[in-house]
């Protein structure tokens, strides 16, 4: 799911003799059990200006969905009997007729690709915080990176796991493992359930909130 890996690209990194790039071994936080999906109070379809993407929550779970926008030239369509555009809807590009835009001399539409991130088919891990806060976990490679999840009224703010360059907070974590790739030094950290209750995660683990409104 190319959409996911979109989302999760988050690890910073510092530039001088290598590069560290960190994740966790366990999901966060570790004396939570995993849950299915939100609390119903928040069902529904959250979009944000910021971003091309929205997020959509129900009883099967979390899906983000996006749009992909490309053009398709006048002339492949007048050339290819795949292609129909009528009453400004492009046919044959998808499996449903979707809006186009013609501009000199090309059709333009957005493509929408809804993937999941939390239910039967997906590897990610969601745990609640409390009435209102959720980390979801995205899995890769058999490790976790957190995003932070709070709903509000009707909105709901996504937070990615961020760090600064040459961080020392991963220093409150004892356990560890480090594999060294070429300059890149791929750390994932363990913590325990009295670490985790210390730490400041909120604080720490999350970058800049985006803000997304219910639809």
């Amino acid at each position: 799911m190319k959409i996911i890996g979109i989302i999760i690209s988050v690890f910073v990194t510092f530039f001088g003799f290598s590069q560290i790039s960190y994740d966790f071994s366990i999901t966060l936080p570790p004396n939570e059990n995993q849950v299915e999906t939100v609390s119903t109070t928040y069902f529904g379809t959250f979009s944000s200006v910021e971003t091309n993407s929205f997020y959509a929550f129900d009883n099967k779970g979390i899906w983000i969905i996006s749009t992909i926008y490309n053009s398709i030239s006048k002339e492949t369509v007048r050339e290819n009997s795949k292609y129909t555009v009528k009453d400004g809807y492009i046919y044959g590009v998808a499996k449903d007729s979707i809006p186009c835009l013609l501009e000199e001399d090309r059709y333009h539409f957005g493509i929408q690709n809804k993937d999941q991130l939390i239910g039967p088919n997906s590897k990610n891990v969601l745990k609640k915080l409390d009435e209102n806060k959720y980390i979801l976990n995205f899995e890769e490679n058999g490790h976790f990176v957190p995003t932070l999840l709070i709903f509000k009224g009707k909105s709901l703010t996504v937070q990615q796991f961020d760090y600064e360059s040459g961080t020392a907070v991963f220093n409150e974590f004892k356990l560890y493992t480090t594999i060294k790739k070429e300059k890149m030094d791929f750390i994932t950290i363990t913590p325990t359930v009295k670490e985790w209750k210390k730490f400041n995660f909120e604080k720490l683990l999350f970058g800049n909130a985006i803000l997304y409104l219910s639809k």
